[in-house]
């Protein structure tokens, strides 16, 4: 389904940190007993975890293409197919990331919009994460919102949950918006085009900043696959080590959220060689005023190089059909927010809503070409 892009302002980009381990913790925003329906704090269920209370916004609903009124008149009849009691988001990732912050967006509208109660908990390891899911009751008690790392680690045989077997896609919602390809200050090349020259000329020698199987490494696999070059992988799996290691010239290159790199950019610790985006899109369609350093690699005619990357809602395998046509619907309601809507663009991401045939149609494109960078990478272990 073809979004609607909102004139929203946009925000300071945050920095997005990941990590490893398998520790949790939990939030709970409250279903709202007044008019201000204000955030009540409730404590984590899991030994150990921390606790914060999450306010509830109060804008008026942003315009935005969302389910039909009808379907969402539907679900709202059926507590949006959620079951009674309070709901969990789980975010397979640490607090602070660019997951976990479009997750409390989404949760603080869930309390806003919907009057549910719902906690968000956050798991160190996205592969603990996910598997937490797939263990969970299939009654829409528990529900995640997972990117592409989650198709990647199954793919490349990292992880044990395969997403379309053992999870219940609900609905694809935002795009993950514009990563930023970045190089140190002193790099001998000002343009992606003259970087693309540069390491024909120099085949392997230029390292570029990525975990060992992540977002980032299958950005850079697509790169070089469409451009015939070779890069050296050097590891960097958090977005703050490829930053010090960019500022600092240990690296060559390395994709960042553009927030980021704006800022460290304007402090003169790097330069912006280009942005890949999902297919088709503009740097117009996050920032017009932005230079032309910025304009995504389609646009600047390599229409080969764009990364789909959408958040996904998923819920455990087995979850009635019904009940995930109704708790699709009430993501649509929730991306319409005003106040959630603009901090999903704050944070770099395009928000968007698709019905249920749509996101699977969505989410098995996504997967496709994965599958296909991870053949050029070396790296397939499942399909």
């Amino acid at each position: 389904m073809k979004k609607r892009l909102f004139a929203i302002a946009l925000a300071a980009t945050m920095a997005i940190a990941t990590g490893c381990g398998s520790s949790s913790t939990t939030s709970t925003t409250a279903a709202p007993a007044t008019e201000t329906k204000a955030a009540e704090t409730t404590k984590a269920a899991e030994a150990g975890a921390s606790t914060e209370t999450v306010a509830a916004p109060t804008a008026s609903i942003a315009d935005v293409e969302t389910a039909a009124q009808a379907d969402i008149d539907a679900a709202a009849a059926e507590n949006y197919g959620f079951p009674k009691g309070t709901i969990t988001w789980v975010v397979p990732g640490k607090a602070g990331g660019g997951s976990d912050l479009a997750t409390r967006y989404l949760s603080e509208a869930m309390t806003k919009d919907l009057g549910i109660t719902n906690t968000v908990t956050n798991f160190d390891s996205n592969t603990v994460g996910h598997q937490n899911v797939a263990n969970a009751k299939p009654d829409g008690s528990t529900i995640m919102l997972a990117t592409g790392a989650l198709n990647i680690q199954w793919i490349t045989g990292n992880a044990e949950v395969n997403p379309k077997t053992d999870l219940t896609l609900i609905a694809a919602l935002d795009d993950n918006g514009f990563s930023a390809l970045c190089a140190p200050v002193d790099a001998p090349y000002n343009t992606f085009d003259e970087m693309i020259e540069y390491a024909k000329q120099n085949p392997g020698k230029l390292n570029a900043g990525m975990p060992s199987s992540g977002n980032n490494t299958f950005q850079f696999g697509k790169l070089q696959q469409a451009e015939d070059i070779q890069l050296n992988a050097v590891e960097a799996s958090s977005e703050s080590d490829r930053l010090t290691n960019l500022a600092g010239g240990f690296i060559d290159l390395g994709f960042v959220g553009i927030g980021n790199a704006q800022e460290y950019e304007k402090a003169g610790k790097l330069k912006v060689l280009g942005t890949m985006a999902g297919d088709g899109l503009t740097i117009a369609d996050y920032d017009a005023s932005l230079g032309d350093q910025y304009k995504t690699l389609q646009e600047q005619g390599h229409q080969d190089l764009y990364w789909n990357v959408k958040h996904y809602v998923y819920g455990p395998a087995g979850m009635d059909a019904a009940q995930v046509q109704k708790i699709n619907a009430a993501m649509s309601v929730l991306e319409s927010d005003a106040d959630c809507n603009a901090g999903l663009r704050s944070v770099g991401h395009i928000p968007e809503w698709h019905n249920v045939e749509d996101s699977i149609a969505i989410r098995d494109a996504e997967y496709a070409a994965e599958v296909e960078v991870g053949e050029f990478l070396g790296k397939k272990v499942n399909d």
